[in-house]
């Protein structure tokens, strides 16, 4: 048996003659960006997330940039953010001249470790940035909220794996200043091929970042330096139809999600990190292990594919090479790049597939101890 991480085209394979009828429609229209479908994909972000607007953007990565870009961060600004996580989420902060500045994550979620941030707050720091990772949210996003704005801080949500996900009845991407989801071909909710979404309540915000998504246009005027950031009508109509699905897509990701945790939890070398929000929508599967390499090693041999989120802390990348950036105590965050491992998931694995994984991390453990 070979098992990939991740089948790209299972949404396709399910669905494919409704995909192609709202292909053949929309080519037919001649009306290829900017058209209703747009505009009702929008509409339903907002819905979905409980939020009073959303804007789309040609990527989560342009998305988080135009929120930083929203509130006003400039050359020298700090801007706090974990270490733990996909690159993007430095480079926006880099592309608008931010001094990134990493606080620690916690052992347990993998997101903002709570009780490190006000020590790493000053008066330079000019945005939070945090990080919903993992298909879960952070189960003290509400805190995290109520201290950025104790201090007069904006707090940026990059919930780019968070589509649907609540916590306590709470949308993932409603707490927070501005949150930016992604519609990259590996979420839950995915683009043909990239495609990202601002959310906010505050109008001034949202009509700055449609402007920059739209080389800064307003009635025809460019009114500000802008940018060419959008989605297809075919990509907010393929968004739409999965966005209908949602519910009984994460239903599936939960059903498999507890067919890992039910056999896995009783290899005692290995910790399981699920379930730390009501609603998660299970979009990675992580275990961690003081035998990580050796076990993706084991599992590749075995034709079971695995992949590693993150190896590399965003404190460690060359992008930062010449810059100014600062970083606390970081041991956390050290320790999970070099202990997590990502097991394969999607809604069309297979039990025996699942089993098949748990099968090989089980002999694993059983030959190593001997």
């Amino acid at each position: 048996m070979k098992v990939p991480f991740f089948r790209f085209d299972w949404f396709f394979q399910e669905n494919r003659r409704q995909i192609m009828s709202v292909h053949e429609e929309i080519m037919s229209s001649g009306r290829y960006v900017h058209g209703d479908y747009t505009q009702r994909l929008e509409e339903k972000l907002a819905e979905l997330c409980t939020r009073r607007f959303a804007a789309t953007t040609g990527s989560c990565t342009d998305a988080l940039f135009f929120a930083l870009q929203a509130v006003g961060i400039k050359d020298g600004d700090e801007v706090i953010v974990p270490p733990f996580s996909f690159v993007a989420t430095l480079d926006s902060i880099l592309r608008c001249g931010g001094v990134p500045v990493f606080v620690d994550i916690s052992r347990e979620h993998f997101m903002l470790d709570i009780d490190k941030l006000e020590d790493a707050i000053t008066q330079r720091t000019k945005a939070i940035v945090l990080v919903q990772l993992f298909g879960q949210c952070h189960p003290q996003q509400e805190t995290i909220h109520k201290i950025a704005q104790k201090h007069g801080i904006p707090l940026i949500i990059d919930a780019a794996q968070a589509v649907g996900i609540k916590n306590n009845g709470i949308s993932a991407a409603k707490v927070g200043d501005i949150a930016c989801i992604s519609f990259d071909p590996t979420k839950i909710v995915s683009a043909y091929g990239t495609g990202g979404a601002i959310l906010t309540d505050d109008e001034n915000t949202y009509t700055t970042i449609k402007k920059l998504a739209n080389h800064g246009l307003s009635n025809g005027i460019s009114e500000i330096s802008g940018y060419n950031s959008k989605i297809s009508e075919l990509e907010a109509a393929y968004i739409l139809l999965q966005i209908e699905k949602l519910p009984q897509t994460m239903a599936r990701l939960n059903e498999v999600a507890e067919k890992y945790l039910s056999q896995l939890d009783v290899v005692e070398e290995i910790a399981l990190h699920q379930k730390y929000c009501t609603e998660p929508n299970c979009h990675k599967f992580v275990i961690s292990t003081d035998k990580r390499d050796e076990l993706r090693n084991y599992l590749e041999n075995n034709n079971i594919e695995t992949k590693i989120h993150y190896a590399k802390l965003l404190s460690e990348q060359k992008i930062l090479a010449g810059r100014k950036f600062l970083k606390h105590n970081l041991s956390n965050a050290e320790k999970a790049s070099r202990q997590v491992l990502s097991l394969p998931i999607y809604p069309n694995i297979t039990y025996e597939e699942i089993s098949y994984v748990c099968q090989y991390i089980k002999a694993f453990f059983c030959k190593s101890a001997h």
